[in-house]
């Protein structure tokens, strides 16, 4: 350093150091995890690892038999941030440290390695390695062993939190955590009396799909996904993610974002390019790798997205909902009759049925009806490209060809039957359409892709609206009216219609 004198100084880390590190929010399961990381970095080749966990209200341990340490191993495993792994679960050198004087003040790590017959271990206790003052020095012990011997075993006493359950949580978090080590069968993992099992889920039926892709980095992302029998409401649904077969988010929305819409999808993603955080806890998202991946996986679930919103609008609408939207259907063709727009239909309508409206006229010169029958057998596809209010009797959505309640009015002498359906018509389309059909009639249908659809809690005054719209835009077209009068219709017809249907829910209360 020009211009300065210079002298050593010591840098050592502070001896309260370790002791902090353990304060670094783990909970119990991620505490026990991370041990369970470094015994399956440690596992023999072609050989199944056996993990078991103990937990205790006064001690906890997690013990395998994998590879062991030899004397230069089992000193690097002490020293924090020290590792040589690449690409393996413990690469950071923190885990074994900071997870065991998480869970307790003291702990044991004892090891033998294979074809070395000799089993090493070393001790930690926090209350003596504050006291020691400015001395990182720990005590290696070494004993003679079996040659074919080959294990880790770190016991954890005098332990900082325990709860009770808490076994349970552990067995389901390493089941979530280490999913695909135990599926493939590579690594058997026991928690206290219980063996861990592959996480399975209730899905529909073929919606189990597996998937690999390479985003625009050329790194490979894979995994499946599926729809769930039964959407969650608590937000347990999303990704399971891994990176080199250990979990690091549950339940992550990533690429798909959040609604209650798509509370069925539910999967595993693969990324084991992806970086993540020094405790594992996330993915480092402000990564190229990430972001390049969360791209390619927004491309990859499009189809997934649109299944899981059509099941969703298809559970919405209950049989509630369709005879609400055939109540306001009968109201407005009621409506219909007012002599307010007897410009648009004719002359006024009856007042000798039901609650036809206030102010009509002779039967005779508007018929209104309702009776049975059955909608046509042949339907065509909509055009993409088909938009609200647009007269394309070639492109039609296909109908329930159930028997449906007809409703018919007749405008300036001409009979037009009005039917409505719910129909997957596309997020990028219009919210509603509406076309006139081969028999004369009028099809109207509400878009259950439009994003508005799956946010509104009244589908059916939603789908009202739309049949409203589609009436006063048909009123304009077949009477030549002006397109300034089409709001003035439009308002007219639903204040009508909604006086007509309070009148017949006071008639029934």
């Amino acid at each position: 350093m020009d211009g300065y004198t210079t002298e050593e100084i010591d840098v050592t880390p502070h001896q309260t150091l370790m002791p902090k590190l353990g304060k670094s929010g783990y909970s119990i399961p991620q505490a026990i995890a991370e041990l369970v990381d470094n015994a399956i970095d440690a596992r023999m080749e072609n050989v199944p690892l056996h993990v078991t966990v103990k937990v205790g209200k006064s001690e906890m341990s997690v013990a395998d038999d994998g590879t062991g340490m030899d004397r230069d191993e089992i000193q690097g495993a002490m020293v924090l941030g020290k590792s040589s792994k690449q690409n393996k679960l413990g690469e950071f050198g923190l885990g074994l440290k900071t997870s065991a004087t998480n869970l307790g003040r003291r702990f044991r790590v004892m090891t033998s390695k294979i074809n070395v017959p000799v089993e090493y271990a070393v001790e930690y206790d926090e209350e003596e390695w504050v006291s020691a003052g400015s001395s990182w020095v720990l005590q290696l012990g070494a004993k003679v062993a079996d040659p074919a011997a080959h294990f880790t075993i770190v016991h954890i006493t005098h332990l900082n939190k325990y709860y009770p359950g808490v076994v349970d949580v552990v067995v389901r978090d390493l089941q979530q955590r280490f999913a695909p080590f135990i599926s493939d069968g590579s690594v058997i993992l026991k928690v206290n009396k219980s063996v861990c099992k592959p996480e399975t889920f209730d899905l529909l039926e073929d919606t189990r799909e597996e998937f690999r892709i390479t985003d625009r980095l050329g790194n490979s992302i894979y995994g499946w996904h599926g729809l769930l029998k039964q959407g969650s409401n608590k937000g347990l649904y999303g990704f399971h993610t891994y990176r080199l077969g250990r979990m690091i988010t549950t339940y992550d929305k990533i690429a798909i974002g959040e609604h209650p819409t798509i509370s069925r999808i539910i999967g595993e993603i693969h990324l084991d390019h992806v970086p993540v955080t020094n405790n594992k806890r996330e993915f480092d998202r402000e990564t190229a790798e990430f972001k390049a991946a969360e791209e390619a996986l927004k491309h990859e679930f499009q189809e997934l997205l649109r299944s899981a919103r059509q099941r969703a609008s298809s559970d919405s609408l209950n049989k509630a909902v369709r005879n609400e939207v055939e109540r306001w259907k009968d109201s407005i063709a009621r409506a219909l009759g007012a002599s307010e727009l007897r410009a648009f239909t004719a002359e006024a309508a009856s007042l000798n049925e039901p609650g036809a409206v206030e102010g009509s006229g002779d039967a005779s010169e508007i018929e209104i009806e309702k009776r049975e029958r059955k909608a046509p057998s042949v339907a065509r596809e909509p055009s993409p490209s088909s938009e609200a209010g647009t007269d394309t009797p070639r492109e039609r959505v296909p109908r329930n060809t159930q028997k449906k309640p007809r409703h018919v009015v007749k405008i300036k002498g001409k009979s037009v039957d009005f039917r409505h359906e719910f129909a997957p018509l596309g997020e990028k389309e219009s919210w509603y359409r509406w076309s006139t059909a081969d028999d004369g009639g009028l099809d109207i249908y509400t878009n259950t892709e439009f994003p508005a659809y799956f946010t509104t809690r009244d589908k059916a005054f939603y789908a009202t609206m739309h049949i409203v719209e589609s009436l006063s835009q048909l009123l304009v077209r077949e009477t030549g009216a002006g397109a300034d009068e089409q709001e003035d219709i439009r308002q007219l017809l639903l204040r009508k219609a909604s006086a007509v249907k309070d009148q017949w829910v006071e008639e029934t209360d």
